[in-house]
């Protein structure tokens, strides 16, 4: 089935306040902080870096986060269960590419801190409404609570991200996760090359954080969970290399952002499967797109299909397509450390019938630890064709529904269509007129110059194509 939303039906406000019903699976055992208010949980700073090292051409990191309840309830942070948030990190990297096109890539994850108890602090708000003192169960509204990066960095407390809703926020508890390597397992893994200052002269950097909450999510807030930071890199690079924080935190802004900050001609659009007031479930997402003017009668594509809290995932990205095209690239940052997902490419395939070409993996039910576009991720998909950009249909698989697909409308595609040929244009002048009757005529009986339907012979059978082809205009 396919689910058909336009650019109107499916853009959301960036202000947009959005109060839903209360999912029962994702208020586990409380639940008691939403009578009266809501919560509303964010990344209010991305500050302090650590470097671990580097192992088999890998460097680990992890940045310390600082939480936000920009609420009006208290918002559970209770360690010994599943009413507190889980954490993520992210690496983003921007390139300007030789022919003068840009992309934004995914280029590390980490595995997700559990927080056990929040501290009271004021980067947000005055705290005029604090949860207790010290290190409490609760974050107070207008409260912040930092995570510095040694936290953020404890291997034993992070998780894989695979078995956390991030629809509901809702995870099992405890969560379990298998053995890692001791300098990187489970932080945020970074190829050192991808990195690397000399090896990357056109590039950019940038770090996310995002935190997932049930309560934050049953209140439909969580569409607001993510934030970046610019980085960069220095260093020898003998043991990896440094991170280093620049400029200000982009609160409430997910990393695809860095994209549309630093080439105006990135489209961003942010995306809902379904508004979460009706279905009780946070479903956002982005699609990017530039499209570049090669100089050479091609156009090169790059879209980047980022999944902010959707569950359902994505596993299948399908555009129109003509009859060229080269330079086909496909990019997501690996999972890691045992999560059980795997790290394969998306299978292509180019339909002439219904002349599209797609990206697809299996579904859930075929595999459920399939490379889809899961929470908190994103993919690249990129090509060179000769067909010019138009307003058209991008069609999205969702993997956890069997098929079921969800199509975007107005998004910029390549021109796919076919050229239209005129059978009954003989002078070939673009359009089926007078003169094409008159050749007709001219050349009745005889074997040549009239013979529209190329039966070697001109009769009524040729003076029906151009009457019937009248007026018809080819390309």
């Amino acid at each position: 089935m396919k689910i058909r939303m336009t650019l109107g039906g499916l853009l959301v406000a960036t202000t947009a306040v959005m109060v839903g019903q209360t999912n029962s699976d994702a208020v586990a055992a409380r639940g008691g902080s939403l009578a009266g208010g809501t919560p509303d949980v964010i990344v209010g700073s991305l500050h302090q870096v650590q470097r671990y090292g580097q192992y088999q051409g890998i460097t680990s990191y992890s940045v310390g986060t600082t939480s936000c309840n920009q609420g009006n309830a208290f918002l559970d942070w209770e360690a010994n269960n599943n009413n507190h948030p889980t954490i993520g990190q992210n690496a983003y990297r921007f390139t300007t590419l030789d022919n003068g096109c840009t992309r934004l890539e995914h280029i590390g994850r980490s595995f997700l801190k559990h927080g056990f108890c929040a501290l009271q602090y004021t980067l947000c708000g005055s705290c005029s409404n604090p949860s207790g003192g010290g290190c409490d169960d609760q974050l107070g509204y207008n409260c912040s609570d930092p995570y510095d990066s040694y936290w953020n960095g404890q291997q034993n407390n992070l998780g894989p991200s695979k078995n956390v809703n991030a629809s509901t926020g809702y995870f099992p508890y405890p969560f379990s996760a298998p053995s890692y390597q001791g300098t990187i397992g489970r932080r945020l893994q970074l190829f050192t090359d991808d990195v690397a200052p000399n090896l990357n002269p056109n590039s950019e950097y940038f770090v996310e954080g995002m935190y997932t909450h049930p309560q934050d999510a049953a209140a439909c807030r969580s569409y607001n969970n993510a934030s970046y930071r610019p980085i960069t890199f220095s260093g020898s690079g003998n043991n990896g290399y440094n991170m280093n924080l620049q400029s200000t935190t982009r609160q409430m802004q997910p990393a695809i952002y860095a994209w549309s900050e630093l080439d105006d001609d990135v489209s961003i659009r942010r995306l809902s499967l379904a508004p979460c007031t009706s279905t009780g479930l946070n479903q956002s997402f982005y699609i990017g797109s530039k499209v570049c003017d090669l100089g050479d009668g091609t156009y090169q594509y790059e879209y980047a299909l980022y999944n902010l809290d959707c569950d359902v995932s994505f596993n299948k990205f399908e555009i129109p397509m003509g009859d060229t095209y080269s330079n086909v690239e496909q990019r997501f940052a690996l999972y890691h450390s045992g999560e059980e997902i795997e790290n394969d490419m998306w299978d292509q395939n180019v339909n002439t019938d219904s002349g599209t070409m797609s990206f697809s993996c299996a579904n859930e039910s075929d595999d459920d630890a399939a490379s889809a576009v899961r929470w908190n991720s994103m993919h690249n998909f990129s090509f060179i064709t000769t067909d010019p950009p138009v307003p058209g249909d991008l069609t999205l698989g969702l993997y956890k529904t069997n098929g079921e697909e969800f199509v975007v409308s107005d998004v910029q595609v390549p021109n796919a269509e076919a050229p239209t040929f005129c059978a009954g244009d003989l002078n070939q002048n673009g359009v089926v007129d007078g003169e094409d009757l008159a050749t007709v005529l001219a050349y009745w009986g005889q074997d040549e110059g009239g013979d529209a339907n190329g039966d070697g012979f001109v009769d009524g059978q040729d003076l029906a194509v151009v009457l019937g082809d009248w007026g018809c205009i080819g390309e």
